[in-house]
């Protein structure tokens, strides 16, 4: 996720109850993936009960590769990141 998030940055995370009500394109979310474990993504789209995802980098994994991801394995949704130089909001 960088630019936006660095390794070693601390995320800050809500739930909800009903993901298909309360995420947008454009939300960071942390989701367990069935093939990549524990990734942090940028919401692409909502298809349903299923997301697109999509990294900030040019180096991260395309949407391609993921799949569509069931909104049942999404953990949270980041809203503060914790780094080095103070807090920032996602």
């Amino acid at each position: 996720m960088r630019p936006t998030l660095s390794p070693g940055d601390y995320l800050i995370l809500t739930k909800a109850r009903s993901w298909s009500q309360s995420l947008r394109s454009g939300f960071v979310v942390v989701v367990d993936h069935p093939k990549f474990g524990v990734i942090v993504k940028r919401v692409k789209s909502i298809n349903g009960d299923s997301l697109q995802l999509e990294g900030d980098g040019p180096e991260s994994t395309d949407t391609a590769a993921m799949g569509d991801v069931p909104l049942a394995l999404v953990k949270g949704r980041a809203r503060f990141a914790i780094t080095p130089k103070g807090v920032k909001r996602l």
